[in-house]
């Protein structure tokens, strides 16, 4: 019996893990319709939070604010390469489940489904679904734009069209409400640092196949992550390159949520902003000789030298 239980404790974390895994790979079943929920949600309770917090907005024009907060990219994007939009074109899922979100949200009896919208599981929940949402919009608007544009005679893949047309699905929203330049007034918002990021990432990982950039790119990553070693099977390069952004942008998500670091936090720019003071700060330390800042071999040599005084000090006393 117990190795019966053990046996089936295995199996059961093993289904889950397997479950995670298409998750995480964008491939279970209503994978779509869920992130899709997801970013429906995230964007009414945006709005009740914010614009319509003393709940006076029209209904209709909540609604409206909410599709926009949450599908601004879904709306515009397409546009720029002659496509139909997916809130057109996916209308009566799209549609209709910002509608439910928005009824939920807003409309249900004592504010039940605000409040467990709203609640921490909530948002683990929709803030997973939305991010979700996010990535493969981003991974399917730069797949399309890499099949359909053609290179320059500088290099053999197109590489500036397909990151721009994917930076362009996250920030559409933000600069039809805000207007161009009040969105882009503090420098450059999070959504343009995540596209430049990842997304060229993945673009040059999956895309690049003739390039001698991706093909770097992806020997380098190889030389220190196989994914059969970490029990992925076999992965061709895109279904790797998907699995690593949709993670990514999963970590970034939580990492930007305000009970963890707030969404002011760059999980792109703080890291080079950390070294950058870093170096600064150590210079700073750097002995001065006659009012002039010594150089790192410099201030390493006279660092020895000051220890080995220390050293002849102690042996006379």
């Amino acid at each position: 019996p117990a190795n019966n239980l053990s046996l089936h404790v295995y199996c059961t974390m093993s289904e889950v893990f397997d479950i995670f895994f298409a998750y995480l790979c964008g491939t279970t079943e209503y994978h779509a319709e869920m992130r899709t929920f997801g970013m429906a949600l995230q964007g009414a309770i945006a709005v009740k939070k914010g614009p319509n917090k003393d709940g006076k907005m029209h209904w209709f024009h909540a609604f409206a604010l909410t599709t926009i907060l949450a599908f601004g990219g879904g709306w515009f994007t397409g546009l720029w390469m002659g496509k139909p939009t997916p809130m057109i074109a996916s209308g009566d899922v799209n549609v209709t489940l910002a509608m439910i979100a928005y009824i939920i949200v807003n409309h249900t009896p004592f504010d039940i489904g605000y409040k467990i919208a709203n609640s921490l599981p909530g948002t683990i929940l929709i803030t997973s679904f939305a991010q979700m949402f996010r990535s493969m919009g981003t991974i399917g608007f730069i797949s399309v734009a890499a099949t359909e544009l053609k290179p320059s005679k500088f290099y053999p893949t197109p590489i500036i069209g397909p990151i721009l047309y994917g930076a362009l699905l996250g920030n559409m929203g933000g600069m039809f409400r805000k207007g161009f330049d009040e969105y882009l007034a503090n420098g450059m918002p999070w959504p343009f640092q995540n596209a430049f990021f990842i997304g060229a990432w993945f673009h040059l990982f999956a895309h690049d196949v003739e390039g001698p950039i991706g093909s770097t790119l992806r020997e380098t990553i190889y030389m220190f992550v196989d994914p059969q070693t970490l029990g992925l099977g076999e992965m061709d390069d895109r279904s790797f390159a998907i699995l690593v952004m949709n993670v990514f942008m999963q970590l970034t998500g939580f990492i930007m949520l305000p009970m963890f670091l707030g969404p002011s936090f760059s999980p792109v720019a703080a890291p080079m902003i950390w070294f950058v003071e870093f170096v600064n700060s150590t210079l700073a330390q750097q002995p001065v000789v006659t009012g002039k800042s010594v150089s790192p071999p410099a201030a390493a040599e006279a660092a020895i030298q000051k220890r080995n005084r220390r050293k002849r000090k102690k042996k006379k006393a």
